[in-house]
């Protein structure tokens, strides 16, 4: 009689431990959309009562607030842009036909720091329909090894692969980071650590690995169809 309650005890844990360390995980993604809205967004925006000023001062100049409007519909754009890009951080909403891939290519792009950070993207083999469950952890998992890349192994470049096979799809994190100068330690610690990203990959029924890279550390992802 004792075993169904071990199971049962044993499942509690496990649910328990995912609810925490989502929890973890969201609270960071917070924190830092909240210095992005800070240091980007309010600043982009603080600007646009600068320009309402200086139209103030030059009614009597239209040359003057023609060009300040000129610059506002440039900075409106920018505006535009980080919204789109914290917002796709937080919720990452998908276009009609735009495939599991292409969400990737985005999420990509938007995580990109400018000249200093990049993030290379490519994708190979046949795409095919993921059910959106399984997606959203996808997705998640991607964006936790790159804020990882970016946070604790201090790189300049990452390399996103997604590789379509007939039995499974292959999501490889690549960097060059040179934060870790122990890499076999880290490697090691890293496969006995029971973090959010194992607790989704096991959710979907998936694995990640870690191993020596080309450049750096190499996040392998696979998850069988």
């Amino acid at each position: 009689m004792r075993a169904p309650f071990f199971v049962f005890s044993s499942r509690e844990r496990f649910d328990a431990e995912i609810a925490k360390q989502a929890s973890e995980a969201c609270e960071q993604i917070t924190t830092e959309m909240g210095a992005e809205i800070h240091d980007d967004l309010i600043q982009k925006l603080s600007i646009f009562r600068l320009y309402i000023d200086r139209m103030e001062r030059s009614l009597q100049h239209p040359d003057e607030i023609e060009n300040i409007v000129l610059k506002m519909r440039g900075e409106f754009q920018e505006v535009v842009d980080a919204v789109r890009k914290i917002s796709r951080q937080l919720l990452p909403a998908k276009m009609e036909g735009e495939s599991f891939q292409d969400t990737i290519n985005i999420l990509c792009q938007n995580m990109s720091r400018g000249g200093t950070d990049l993030i290379h993207f490519s994708g190979q083999g046949e795409t095919r329909d993921i059910p959106p469950s399984i997606e959203i952890h996808l997705y998640r998992i991607v964006q936790e090894l790159i804020n990882n890349a970016f946070k604790h192994s201090v790189a300049w470049h990452i390399w996103v692969r997604l590789t379509w096979q007939s039995d499974a799809l292959i999501i490889e994190v690549e960097d060059d980071g040179t934060g870790f100068h122990k890499l076999d330690e880290f490697i090691e610690r890293l496969r006995k650590k029971h973090n959010t990203l194992r607790m989704r990959a096991q959710v979907i029924n998936g694995t990640i690995q870690y191993q020596h890279g080309q450049r750096g550390l190499l996040a392998t992802v696979k998850y069988p169809f």
